[in-house]
């Protein structure tokens, strides 16, 4: 993922997530549908992997409507499933050190290694990336590649109801008593 971030030693404003998905799916293109199979089942362990309470915190610290009283942020904590599934697209991305990084803690955020748009924090696109690279060659099948993993190895079903948390995710003024330098960095950057 980060390898064909051609923006990633430029400033954040400079960054395009369409072109960042338009150059995976070239890279992918030049492979044969078992590697494009290996990717798409990746994705999908990487997308599961970032289903826990804390990403979704920082979901809503991100995505959703805060107003700040007495100094505290306060936050709505509506979470769509689409939606949560596209911001999780957008933290893979950043790559592999970005996404252990975040799982271990979502401070890690603010920690000064990354600098992001978060104004669009969808991607949306890169559910896409494995099937729209076999199609560059491929005219047969349309989602070859996602039915395939979905058949092969079906616990990987990232958007299954099956999927649990550990815990609910909080919401409202809890954010800012449990993340207080990611909630304050961020809601100050979203105030401007």
């Amino acid at each position: 993922m980060e390898k064909f971030n051609k923006y990633k030693k430029n400033h954040w404003s400079e960054y395009d997530i369409d072109e960042h998905i338009e150059n995976l799916t070239d890279h992918l293109s030049k492979f044969g549908k078992e590697r494009m199979i290996l990717f798409e089942k990746t994705l999908q362990e990487k997308l599961s992997e970032l289903y826990t309470a804390e990403i979704a915190e920082l979901s809503i610290i991100l995505e959703c409507d805060f107003k700040k009283e007495n100094e505290v942020y306060i936050f709505d904590d509506y979470l769509s499933d689409d939606g949560f599934i596209y911001f999780r697209c957008w933290l893979l991305l950043k790559g592999k050190n970005f996404f252990e990084d975040i799982k271990s803690d979502i401070q890690s955020f603010v920690s000064g290694k990354y600098s992001f748009d978060v104004a669009d924090c969808w991607a949306e696109g890169l559910l896409y990336v494995a099937d729209d690279a076999y199609a560059q060659n491929h005219e047969d099948e349309e989602s070859i590649i996602k039915d395939t993993v979905y058949e092969l190895y079906p616990e990987n079903d990232y958007d299954g109801m099956n999927r649990s948390m550990s815990r609910e995710p909080k919401g409202g003024a809890d954010l800012h008593t449990m993340y207080p330098k990611l909630v304050e960095e961020i809601g100050e950057l979203r105030s401007k």
